[in-house]
């Protein structure tokens, strides 16, 4: 892992040491290779392929399948204190943050793009948000900031598997930072993230 190569400790230590005890995300923490969630914590339920058959609770779970990508328990707090700290310039140089933010588009509709590590959505409102969406076995999140990093948005859905649900959570991002909508006669524009599907971290079946 080139975090460890570079470092010569752990990447749970170096995110401890760079991230977490910095921003004191008392909430935060690196689970692999555990799969017990301290503290309060919610439940996760993945949707079965086949329909009809019952929900799984894939609360606890390896997740050594994805490591650095995907091994970190936060809470919706600690989520909006990162991205709010990484785009307002705390954790990385000028040039650095520049280079992550520096995108390229993703997909035909002109509202989504991706630079390194962060994904930018174009909103309907014109607001730009930067941050990025996770999915592991019976969770969704968005964490997503405006680029000052004085708005940040944390969205959780304890579910996967579930592409509807995943479209909610995208709508979320239109509701905290572009407010509420008026009635409209015609068809939702492609700007309008409530309308869109949302990008898929993993396959999904529903």
């Amino acid at each position: 892992m080139l975090i460890e190569k570079l470092t010569g400790a752990p990447v749970s230590e170096a995110y401890e040491r760079r991230i977490f005890q910095p921003l004191d995300l008392r909430d935060t923490s690196y689970v692999h290779p555990d799969t017990h969630i301290a503290g309060l914590r919610v439940r996760g339920y993945l949707h079965p392929d086949a329909d009809g058959d019952p929900l799984v609770d894939s609360t606890e779970q390896t997740v050594s399948w994805a490591q650095s990508a995907g091994a970190v328990i936060s809470s919706p707090a600690d989520l909006n204190t990162f991205t709010s700290a990484l785009m307002g310039g705390l954790l990385l140089s000028p040039a650095m943050l520049e280079a992550m933010t520096t995108v390229t588009p993703a997909g035909t509709t002109g509202t989504r793009f991706y630079g390194l590590g962060l994904r930018r959505y174009d909103l309907s409102c014109g607001t730009r948000v930067y941050g990025h969406t996770g999915t592991v076995q019976g969770f969704y999140t968005y964490a997503f900031s405006t680029r000052d990093g004085l708005r940040s948005l944390s969205a959780m859905a304890n579910t996967s598997n579930h592409g509807t649900a995943n479209t909610a959570l995208g709508g979320t991002l239109e509701a905290a930072f572009c407010g509420k909508k008026k009635a409209r006669a015609s068809a939702p524009s492609a700007r309008d993230f409530s309308s869109l599907p949302a990008e898929r971290d993993l396959p999904e079946r529903h």
